[in-house]
Parts: structure tokens; C-alpha cells; sequence
């Protein structure tokens, strides 16, 4: 199987010491989610480094959105531009191949460099999640367009830069384009150091809780005021009882504002709540004991409300998903890889073009491991074991996998 082949997959490992510069050069831009010069940055890279073997580059432009602040104002907030890479748009075979130039890391993190561990490993910003991840996609894509059976496979990449936040600019895009789709391949880093891949998904929401009560001097007419902040806590405190109440439901109060002066009773407190489902129909229980916790708490003077969405659907991989899974597990086997999957507390893009019954596998970067921390690294011999596990699963799709995925 794998010896016609054989030439690819040197090509690719002959590639490694391209992969680790583009590496470097990819995590020296930061590309925090609200950094938008850098993403702009990044965009223009990704557009040159795609443009020899595209056939279209488009740079997506999303509205801003409206969204509520931790003064519990509602602002527009403008996310960076994605990218829409496509081959051969005539074909009705299709592949989207989906990644994210966005990372957790403002401009103003103080983790900002690369340093080496040891010859295999690097610690640095988004070189796992998923810096990564972006060059295995490339050099994958690249590799399988040296194959002749790639005329028979269109494929599109979609990169966008607001996935670290839930992609709530950019879930439009995955929205209008699944239909067009036989599979979904998303580069985020495998879930453990060795490789191993994401199952089903829990679903999430974002919710802001805002708490008003009475402003007031704290000094003068502390009695005429209503504590915002404290009402507030006894609300966070109801919300946060709540988890271990359902099996599969997390809520964790992430982060918590509130008051503008010492001496001051505070009118407006706000809560932000970071929620984790494993059920659609947990958005719904979720959602009737925060109405019951505001109705329990009401009181003259004050007043509570939620505002926000569950922006990532639950993933439950479906037929299509788990052949799509043993073929690349097979695959896998081919190069002396073994491959597994477990089930994720994350959410990620594959959650929402799951949702439409798209077979996705959706950890197909890199290996490392510690994502979301200054401890954040990468195993660097993983960027061309995955690039090549990518390109079979393309040649393997190209001539024939595709259709097993809907039988």
C-alpha cells in the first residue's frame, strides 16, 4: 500500500528543516485573537506561503460583532480577516481542510519567544495550538499535488482568526460551507503527546451575568445604596453549586468585574461563565436553573440578567466520522503509527461543521502538549509524521475513500 508512495513521504521528511524555520517564523508574529495587526500579518503569510499551490486566495472580511463588555456595556468588536485557499472549484469531490492563525497569547503576553528543550522539542507561543498545525496542513496539501490521482480531489482551506474566542465571526463561514463537503479535516494539536486524536466533543457557551443594584456614597448614605458586587457573589456562588447537579454539565465562573470606586456602593457587577455540555438538550437545563436562580434572588432594588450564546453545538461523531477514523487509523499503521482516540472536554471549528452530519476529524496537527500556557510545546519530529499521515489520507480519498465515508 504504501510503497508507491515512498517518494512522497521523503520529500516531506526531507522538508522537516522547512517545516521548523516556517515554524519560527509563524510563532515570532503574535497573533493574539485581538491583535489585529498580526493578524493581518499572519494572513499575508499564509497567502504567500498557499499561492503556488492554490488556485484562488481570498481573504474573508467578517462583520464586527456585538458583544457584551466586563462594564456589562455592549460593544462592537472586530475579529482579524480569513483566508479561503481553493483548488480546483469545478469538482463536486471535496475535502475542507480547516485551521486557525489566532492564539490565546496577547501582544502583551509576556510569553512572546521560542526556546528549545532539547533538539525535539520547542516551548512557544501557538507552536502546538496551532501554528503547527497550519504548517502540516501546507506541506501536506503540497506533497499530494505532486501525486497524479490529486485531479481527482477538489479541496478548499479555511483559516480563520477568531477561533480561541469560539469563532463567533467566522462560524457564518463553516455554516455556508459544509454542504459542499464529503469530509472535514481540522488541524488542531492531537490531544496527547502521543498522538492520540479527538472523539466526541462537549458543546459550550459563553454567557455574561450582569447584577445591578444602587449607587451610593459609602460613607455618607451607605444605607440608600444597593452593593452590586455582593449581590453578585450570592449569584455566582448559586451558579457555581450547580455543577455536579447533571452529569456532563461544567460551569466555571472564569472571570469577575465590578465597581469603579472604594468609596462608592457599586451599581453594576458582571460575571462571565465559561459552559461545558455533553447533550444539546443540556443547553436548555442550563439555561431553566439560571432562570431560577435570577427568580430565586429577586429582589427590590436589584435585578439580574444573562446574555450570550452557546456558540459551540456538541460533537457525536457519526457513521461517516468513525470510517473515516478506522481509515486513517490503517493509514496510521502504514508508517508505524498508532493511532487512537478518546473523547474531549474542548470545543473547536470541528464542533460546528459536525453539526451538519460532516464526517470531521479534527486533531490532525501536531503533537506537544501544555496549549494555553507559557509552558505550551511542540515534539518537532511531529510535522512531517502528520504532514505525511495527511497526504495519505488525501490520496487515499482521492481515489475512492471519499465515497466509503457516506455508505
Amino acid at each position: 500500500m504504501i510503497e508507491p508512495y515512498n517518494k512522497l513521504i521523503n520529500i516531506i521528511k526531507n522538508n522537516q528543516e522547512t517545516m521548523v524555520k516556517q515554524l519560527h517564523q509563524f510563532c515570532e508574529i503574535n497573533s493574539g485573537t485581538t491583535n489585529l495587526e498580526g493578524l493581518a500579518k499572519m494572513t499575508n503569510l499564509l497567502q504567500k506561503n498557499y499561492t503556488p499551490i492554490a488556485d484562488t486566495v481570498q481573504i474573508k472580511k467578517l462583520p464586527p460583532l456585538s458583544v457584551m463588555d466586563m462594564s456589562g456595556n455592549t460593544v462592537l468588536q472586530t475579529c482579524g480577516d480569513a483566508l479561503f485557499i481553493r483548488k480546483r472549484p469545478h469538482l463536486k469531490r471535496r475535502v475542507l481542510l480547516c485551521g486557525h492563525m489566532d492564539t490565546v497569547y496577547t501582544a502583551e503576553n509576556p510569553f512572546q519567544k521560542l526556546t528549545y528543550i532539547n533538539d525535539n522539542c520547542i516551548n512557544g507561543p501557538g507552536v502546538t495550538d496551532m501554528k503547527g498545525g497550519l504548517i502540516v496542513m501546507l506541506h501536506a496539501l503540497s506533497a499530494f499535488e505532486q501525486d497524479e490521482c490529486a485531479a481527482k480531489l477538489g479541496w478548499d482551506v479555511l483559516i480563520n482568526a477568531d477561533e480561541e474566542i469560539g469563532s463567533p465571526a467566522s462560524s457564518i463561514l463553516f455554516d455556508e460551507l459544509a454542504a459542499y463537503y464529503q469530509a472535514a479535516l481540522v488541524y488542531e494539536p492531537a490531544m496527547t503527546p502521543d498522538g492520540t486524536l479527538a472523539k466526541n466533543r462537549k458543546g459550550s457557551g459563553k454567557l455574561t451575568l450582569i447584577a445591578t443594584g444602587k449607587a451610593a456614597h459609602a460613607g455618607r448614605a451607605f444605607s440608600e445604596g444597593r452593593n452590586a458586587i455582593c449581590y453578585l457573589a450570592e449569584a455566582v456562588c448559586a451558579v457555581h453549586d450547580l455543577n455536579g447537579k447533571r452529569e456532563g454539565v461544567t460551569i466555571n465562573v472564569g472571570i469577575i468585574a465590578g465597581g469603579e470606586a472604594l468609596n462608592v456602593v457599586p451599581d453594576k457587577a458582571v460575571a462571565q461563565l465559561d459552559i461545558r455540555i455533553s447533550l444539546p438538550e443540556d443547553e436548555f437545563w442550563v439555561r431553566t436553573e439560571l432562570d431560577k436562580i435570577i427568580s430565586q434572588l429577586k429582589r427590590q432594588g436589584y435585578s439580574l440578567s444573562v446574555h450570550g450564546v452557546f456558540g459551540r453545538p456538541v460533537k457525536r461523531v457519526c457513521s461517516g466520522t468513525e470510517r473515516l477514523f478506522h481509515r486513517i487509523q490503517h493509514l496510521g499503521q502504514e508508517l508505524g503509527l498508532t493511532i487512537d482516540w478518546k473523547d474531549s472536554g474542548g470545543c473547536c471549528d470541528g464542533n460546528n461543521l459536525a453539526q451538519y452530519g460532516l464526517p470531521v476529524l479534527d486533531t490532525l496537527g501536531v503533537r506537544g502538549g501544555n496549549i494555553h500556557s507559557a509552558e505550551e510545546y511542540i515534539l518537532l519530529d511531529s510535522l512531517s509524521e502528520r504532514a505525511a499521515l495527511s497526504t495519505l489520507l488525501l490520496l487515499d480519498l482521492a481515489q475512492g475513500g471519499l465515497e466509503d465515508l457516506t455508505l
